[in-house]
């Protein structure tokens, strides 16, 4: 790990899993840049303290990648900030909205959760094209920015591990950044009573099965990471160069 890992993790009140995407290899000598790029849980949960925080961290936008149930139920704390931009990025309905209550008098409901979610996280490079294009945009535009979902381990933890990739930062270590969910995320009690503990670890763990199904649904599709980007996210390679010169140091 580098030098500087005691300050990847920025310590809140409210939440559990607000981390810094800074400090990484890229590859060609040079690394992220700190202080730029974070990844959070939800935003939902700011104390008054943490969004002085945030503040002074100069973030400008919050990518909300959750669904529309999840932003109303829980809406984020710095919607209607004078400063900080919330872009709601998640999709008004959630596929497979009972998915967790489905799974409460399953036998094989473990098994059933790991073949949902690597199915999810095949499909996430797709299904978030637009929304991945968004958060590009932002960042070619010179914004700090926070990407996040609910725990800020699935839908926020593959469009991070995205930005990473094209950054250059090699795919081990991104996965090493993925998996530091499991470290710091408290699940707040988001657990469904009842349900036994191998499904619990299926639903609510970063795995690193989960993340390599991402990656190799691209791969079945396109032969480079440049391709998919091109093709998919609309983002060109003079763009992602411009990002590495402005995010590497």
């Amino acid at each position: 790990m580098d030098n500087m890992t005691m300050n990847r993790k920025i310590p809140l009140e409210g939440l559990s899993n607000f981390r810094d995407l800074g400090g990484y290899e890229a590859g060609d000598g040079r690394t992220v840049k700190w202080r730029r790029i974070f990844r959070s849980d939800t935003l939902a949960s700011l104390s008054d303290n943490d969004i002085r925080t945030v503040e002074k961290l100069g973030i400008s936008t919050a990518c909300d990648l959750r669904y529309g149930d999840e932003r109303r139920n829980e809406p984020s704390r710095l919607l209607g900030h004078q400063d900080i931009e919330v872009l709601e990025l998640g999709f008004d309905k959630r596929p497979g909205e009972s998915f967790l209550d489905s799974l409460m008098e399953f036998e094989e409901a473990a098994d059933a959760a790991q073949t949902y979610l690597l199915d999810n996280y095949r499909q996430y490079p797709f299904m978030y094209a637009r929304a991945y294009r968004q958060v590009f945009s932002q960042l070619l535009d010179g914004k700090r920015i926070i990407i996040h979902c609910t725990a800020g381990k699935d839908r926020a933890g593959l469009a991070s591990a995205l930005v990473l990739r094209t950054l250059g930062v090699r795919k081990e270590i991104v996965l090493s950044d993925y998996l530091l969910t499991n470290e710091h995320w408290d699940r707040g009690g988001r657990e469904r009573p009842g349900m036994d503990p191998a499904t619990v670890a299926m639903i609510f763990s970063a795995r690193e099965d989960y993340f390599r199904s991402a990656f190799d649904g691209i791969a079945e599709r396109y032969d480079t990471l440049q391709e998919y980007l091109t093709h998919e996210v609309g983002l060109s390679e003079t763009e992602r160069a411009q990002l590495q010169h402005m995010y590497l140091e």
